[in-house]
């Protein structure tokens, strides 16, 4: 390891992280973390919190911050083992790892620092630590996740999160804080990487984030390509809402979370989206429409239109007293 790398090292573990660089621009200038990712790393650094999601969208830097996070950890905490997992351990090797490999390079991590075994997926740094590449796809010869029940991890992160089973993402979890992290003083951590997806992402990250009802222990940062400073990306964005289609803008560009693909819903988001506008109504016939609940508390609702537009306010009569 260089002397610098030292340097950037003891930088990490005093918190100075907009001072870390994460690599470089194609004329040489250096580029370094953006407010997000800074925060990403303080909340991977904190005693209080536990779950980290970040990300939302394409190109927004979450893969080398994910990757920067892990390798910093393992070099300022000597001994300790990260998990980096994905469903598909193949895709996990042709993408995530590279970038790993990449940051190994621009830190100047040479060959002669580690050891890559492909046979037991790991890879081991010079001074102990250890960085388990793990297959987060559900098994159903496994429903219990036994296969993790050996692994004793210091902190794990999980790629594109979206696509791995909740159960799994649970066990992962529980096998952290088992290495070292009483001797560092080292919360157990998980850190998500995620794109818009229906599914837990949306329920344990998104949706308190967009109700302002976070737990303590679990936060979640939206992170979009626009927050990424590298001039290709602005390319990226510009070709992409010249040439994609609406759901992959709205996915990959704006990191949308709300907007639904399903084919085979009732209603397409985009519709129900008009329900809030009325410049394609027309005037027509009137007509008088009611919702006759004539008992117990149901309200009694009359409303006139004319064509499709609705022309009166309510009238209500409720337990038969007209009120309007």
């Amino acid at each position: 390891m260089k002397h610098s790398t030292e340097i950037l090292v003891e930088l990490y573990k005093r918190g100075h992280y907009d001072k870390i660089p994460l690599g470089k621009y194609p004329n040489g200038d250096f580029f370094y973390m953006t407010d997000k990712q800074i925060r990403a790393v303080q909340l991977m650094s904190d005693d209080v919190t536990t779950n980290v999601g970040y990300g939302g969208s394409a190109r927004s830097g979450k893969t080398i911050i994910e990757d920067t996070i892990i390798l910093l950890d393992c070099l300022a905490y000597p001994g300790i083992g990260w998990g980096l997992g994905r469903r598909e351990l193949t895709t996990l090797k042709r993408t995530t790892l590279l970038t790993l490999f990449g940051q190994f390079e621009f830190y100047g991590i040479s060959e002669n620092d580690y050891i890559y075994n492909q046979q037991l997926n790991k890879i081991s740094l010079f001074n102990g630590s250890d960085i388990f590449l793990i297959d987060t796809a559900f098994k159903p010869s496994d429903p219990l996740n036994t296969r993790f029940g050996g692994l004793e991890l210091t902190k794990c992160a999980i790629d594109e999160s979206n696509e791995t089973d909740i159960t799994v993402v649970n066990k992962l979890f529980e096998r952290t804080g088992w290495r070292l992290n009483a001797k560092y003083n080292l919360k157990r951590k998980l850190f998500e990487c995620f794109n818009p997806s229906k599914n837990h992402v949306y329920n344990r990250f998104y949706e308190p984030f967009k109700n302002k009802k976070e737990p303590e222990h679990s936060k979640f940062i939206p992170a979009l390509p626009a927050d990424n400073p590298n001039p290709a990306v602005k390319e990226w964005i510009d070709d992409m809402m010249k040439t994609a289609d609406e759901i992959t803008i709205q996915r990959q560009i704006f990191g949308n979370f709300d907007y639904d693909d399903d084919p085979s819903a009732l209603c397409s988001w985009d519709a129900i989206l008009d329900l809030f506008t009325n410049n394609h109504a027309t005037t027509g016939i009137n007509r008088i429409s009611a919702d006759l609940a004539m008992q117990g508390r149901d309200k009694f609702i009359a409303l006139l239109q004319t064509g499709g537009i609705i022309e009166s306010s309510i009238f209500e009569i409720i337990a038969g007293s007209f009120k309007g």
